[in-house]
């Protein structure tokens, strides 16, 4: 290869224009042109500029043969790139396998999970319905015992005596029966059974729903 046509080589390498070429070497671009061309040769201290210019020896500019990077592409061996895992290797396609079995089973039956969802929450309804039923029948019975046990003066009525007299009587005699205070504490209880029930039922409303629709989702037609 010819001075003028390394010169060119190496100019467009180092993706220099001619003026930017011409700016490091101290030249007009016109001279640069010339060297290109080969109208012209370059003085021995402009060589040295160019040299420094391009990343290169003077030698390598006025050998005739090939660049030097062309020649170590050339004589370089070629290697194999590295490869850590081939895409279709057998690992790699059972675990895509695998994971599309589940993706698969997820689609076509995560509704089941929307079904125990909603019997959790049939079963806490049940836990609810059951506890305001225990408290009420608990705090009626305990009423009905203090008013029984209020009544109890040993004074005895005849049969036809109106349940008006027989009051009046008691509390002349300071027996009458005592009201039962049960009041707060049955509000209380019977508000936490109210609660627990309301919780069952959101609980089960939402699980049916999902169930619904994961169902639908799941089987629906491609």
């Amino acid at each position: 290869m010819k001075l003028n046509e390394k010169i060119l080589y190496y100019r467009r390498r180092a993706k220099l224009s001619q003026e930017e070429l011409a700016a490091m070497v101290g030249v007009s671009r016109q001279a640069v042109s010339k060297w290109e061309l080969g109208d012209a040769t370059p003085e021995v201290d402009r060589l040295l500029a160019l040299a420094r210019a391009f990343g290169v020896t003077t030698d390598e500019l006025l050998d005739g043969g090939e660049p030097s990077h062309d020649r170590k592409e050339a004589e370089a061996p070629r290697e194999e790139p590295h490869r850590t895992a081939a895409p279709d290797s057998p690992q790699e396609g059972n675990f895509e396998k695998t994971t599309g079995l589940i993706g698969r089973l997820i689609r076509k039956y995560g509704w089941l999970a929307g079904v125990r969802i909603a019997l959790s929450g049939l079963g806490v309804t049940l836990v609810g319905v059951l506890a305001q039923w225990g408290f009420g029948a608990m705090f009626g019975a305990s009423e009905s015992i203090v008013s029984g046990f209020g009544g109890m003066g040993g004074v005895q009525f005849s049969p036809g005596t109106s349940p008006e007299i027989q009051q009046a009587v008691l509390e002349q005699l300071g027996l009458a029966p005592a009201s039962p205070s049960f009041g707060g504490i049955e509000s209380f209880f019977l508000g936490f059974a109210t609660v627990i029930l309301l919780i069952g039922i959101v609980t089960m409303a939402a699980g049916a729903a999902l169930a619904v629709y994961l169902y639908q989702k799941g089987n629906k037609k491609p």
